[in-house]
């Protein structure tokens, strides 16, 4: 199975964040956009896990004990430039709560034998991915002039997802839920 740890994006922000989605897409005919269901935030993303190693990771990751905080969704950008777009995204503004508890979910799956992540935690909503080879689209001009705000919302539990691919995308489900105090 195929797994990450997200945080999940309340339904208001969801809806604003589709609304954009439906008047952007049009304009990036280039790009392979992921379902309004599936907006996340990820914590951390662990890949092809044999299936038995799943209580293993949902126990560790019920041990970990970390406060509620607020999350803003703001702002869109792409990774890694304008020029060769790959990835379109909303940006999140947080207290230190959200790197640290980035931090800590890392710190209990390395004790798992989960590689431990190496690049810096850039906390974002992946909206869509560029086409391999069909990047030459002026993407800065189909995004809006001002940066966008979708809302502020409290992360009050993280959760364990599967992802399944197909050729119609992505599809998560939510394995288990993690409160956070």
């Amino acid at each position: 199975m195929r797994l990450f740890v997200a945080i999940e994006i309340s339904p208001d922000i969801r809806a604003r964040i589709t609304d954009f989605i439906l008047r952007t897409q049009p304009c990036l005919t280039n790009a392979r956009w992921g379902r309004p269901e599936g907006l996340h935030i990820t914590l951390k993303f662990l890949g092809n896990v044999a299936d038995q190693r799943r209580n293993a990771i949902e126990e560790a990751l019920g041990r970990i004990a970390s406060r509620q905080f607020d999350v803003s969704l703001q702002n869109i950008g792409v990774f890694p430039n304008a020029r060769s777009p790959r990835v379109l995204w909303v940006g999140i503004q947080s207290g230190p709560e959200l790197a640290n508890l980035a931090t800590i979910v890392d710190g209990v799956l390395v004790q798992l034998g989960f590689e431990r992540e190496k690049r810096a935690f850039t906390p974002h909503v992946t909206l869509a991915r560029f086409k391999e080879g069909s990047r030459t689209q002026n993407v800065s001009s189909a995004l809006p002039e001002s940066n966008p705000s979708f809302g502020t919302m409290t992360a009050t539990e993280f959760h364990l997802y599967e992802s399944k691919l197909s050729p119609k995308g992505a599809s998560y489900s939510k394995l288990a839920s993690f409160a956070l105090k």
